[in-house]
C-alpha cells in the first residue's frame, strides 16, 4: 500500500517479484543498489558481500546510507516481530480505503529527507 501511495507501478511492482529485478529498465542505478542493499540486509549477507558495499559507498554519502540502512532494519525489525507474534494485519481491502489517508507523497518524504541531508551537512 504504501508503494502505491509514492506512485509505484504496476509493472515496477511485478519487476520486484522477480530475481532479475536489478537488471529492470523501470529502477535507476540508485533505486537498484538500494533494493540490492535491503535485500542483503535482510539475508544478513551484506558483511559478506563487498560488491553491493562498494556500490552502496559509490552512490551515496555515508548519512545516506545510514538513513537508507536504518529504515530496512526497522521494516526488518516491524516484519520480525509481525510474523514472531503471528500478527493479523489488516486486510488488502482496509488498506485500499485507508490509500492516502495519511498524506504520504513523493514531495512530503523527499521534502523530509532533503531536511535531514542538510542538517546532517550542518553538523559537519
Amino acid at each position: 500500500m504504501l508503494g502505491q501511495a509514492l506512485n509505484l507501478k504496476e509493472e515496477e511492482y511485478k519487476a520486484l517479484q522477480e530475481p532479475n529485478y536489478r537488471d529492470s529498465p523501470l529502477f535507476n542505478e540508485k533505486e537498484k543498489a538500494t533494493l540490492w542493499w535491503a535485500e542483503e540486509m535482510t539475508n544478513n549477507t551484506a558483511k559478506s558481500n563487498p560488491a553491493v558495499w562498494k556500490e552502496m559507498k559509490r552512490l551515496f554519502t555515508d548519512a545516506e546510507i545510514v538513513e537508507i540502512s536504518l529504515n530496512i532494519g526497522m521494516f526488518a525489525m516491524i516484519n520480525r516481530l509481525n510474523d514472531s507474534f503471528h500478527t493479523d494485519l489488516e486486510s488488502e481491502e482496509y488498506n485500499r480505503r485507508q490509500h492516502g489517508a495519511v498524506g504520504v507523497t513523493v514531495d512530503a518524504l523527499n521534502s523530509y529527507a532533503c531536511r535531514m541531508c542538510d542538517a546532517a551537512g550542518k553538523s559537519k
